[in-house]
């Protein structure tokens, strides 16, 4: 081993710069909930209001608030609760009181998952809309400049399940690209063309729309993972036929990352990163790695010219680890190097005799590789 690689392994973990992450959802664990009074009856009432809320967001699923263990826990939420406190907010147009409760990470989650039940970590999958409304009078396409209903619909129930949104820009670029009509006839390779620009893991795309009998009824699809899903929806106002619309893209998106934890003990995940050749890309992958929520401790176990292979505790192993790094975009997986079929007079170094240099066989098979983007 070369004097670089031995001091790069002694290198200690913190001292590295956090690299950028998929989208982070802060305060998953905090609810605020309208209140009329501080009596304390209300508040027992509102803090299970914001308990629901809060388990919903967390686990998101909504069967996980018929579970019996969970509806019990639901009869006694201040026991889950941190802090909590009077404040004013504009709720609906209107100055109004809310309790804002935030509730005790470790014990939500011990209570999820002591009954088998899934944790959704708070780094989750971006999610572009496209959305155009026919209100009868004209069809409408919500961009980031919007300030309308269909907005502040589509936002609420973003925060309230903890979805990550991105409204399209709609400017000249996106204009060349699309047009409302494509998104109205949803045309499939023109949409994710477009959304390309904006990087996200999912694409929703819908189509709300007045009835006449002056009803809404909304048609949704979601992209994500070169997979489409499609749904219908109906309602008496906007809100009523939208609601579905980031409701069903979060159920989807959330059987997709939120894990059940399946084993008691953590498992061991070696992960190889190559195009790692300088300190600067060894800082990069290593303190990616280690930011993942679903990995508790990176260990390196090999460091070559060109890549590293390290040992990474985690939570559900192998999947967790790899559907972590598919929502962020600092590595790419590749095809791991085979390690079969070696000519038994081959070195490490590469050669046999009468032929021409042949690339060394990595020592230890890694469970996952990747390649580090610049």
């Amino acid at each position: 081993m070369t004097r670089l690689k031995f001091s790069l392994l002694l290198l200690p973990l913190f001292l590295f710069a956090t690299p950028l992450l998929a989208d982070v959802v802060e305060n998953l664990y905090v609810a605020e909930v309208p209140v009329e009074s501080q009596d304390r009856q209300e508040r027992q009432l509102v803090i299970g209001s914001a308990m629901r809320e809060v388990l919903l967001r967390v686990s998101g699923q909504n069967l996980v608030l018929t579970v019996t263990p969970i509806e019990q826990a639901l009869m006694q939420p201040t026991r889950y609760v941190q802090r909590y406190r009077y404040e004013t907010r504009e709720v609906d147009g209107e100055k109004r009181k809310v309790l804002k409760v935030r509730f005790d990470e470790a014990a939500i989650n011990r209570l999820l998952r002591s009954n088998r039940l899934p944790v959704w970590c708070k780094t989750r999958p971006a999610t572009l809309v496209w959305l155009v409304i026919d209100d009868g009078k004209g069809r409408h396409l919500l961009s980031n400049d919007s300030e309308n209903e269909a907005r502040q619909i589509i936002e609420n129930q973003s925060r309230l399940r903890g979805l990550p949104l991105r409204l399209p820009l709609y400017d000249l670029t996106d204009r060349a690209r699309l047009s409302i009509s494509d998104v109205w006839g949803n045309f499939e390779d023109t949409i994710l063309s477009a959304s390309s620009r904006y990087q996200t893991e999912a694409v929703l795309v819908g189509r709300v729309y007045r009835t006449y009998g002056n009803r809404w009824k909304g048609r949704w699809t979601l992209h994500s993972e070169g997979r489409r899903l499609d749904w219908e929806s109906e309602g008496d106002t906007l809100q009523t036929a939208m609601l579905p619309g980031m409701a069903g893209a979060a159920d989807q998106l959330a059987q997709r990352y939120a894990r059940v934890e399946e084993n008691q003990q953590p498992d061991q995940v070696l992960v190889r990163v190559e195009a790692v050749n300088s300190l600067r890309a060894y800082n990069k992958a290593v303190n990616y790695l280690a930011s993942l929520e679903t990995v508790s401790k990176v260990m390196p176990r090999e460091v070559t010219d060109s890549s590293i292979l390290l040992e990474l505790t985690s939570r559900n192993g192998r999947l967790a680890v790899s559907q972590a790094i598919a929502l962020g975009h600092t590595l790419v997986a590749v095809a791991a190097m085979p390690m079969v079929g070696v000519p038994p007079d081959m070195t490490r170094t590469g050669t046999v005799e009468g032929t021409a240099p042949l690339p060394a066989v990595p020592a230890v098979r890694a469970d996952l590789t990747y390649q580090l983007v610049p």
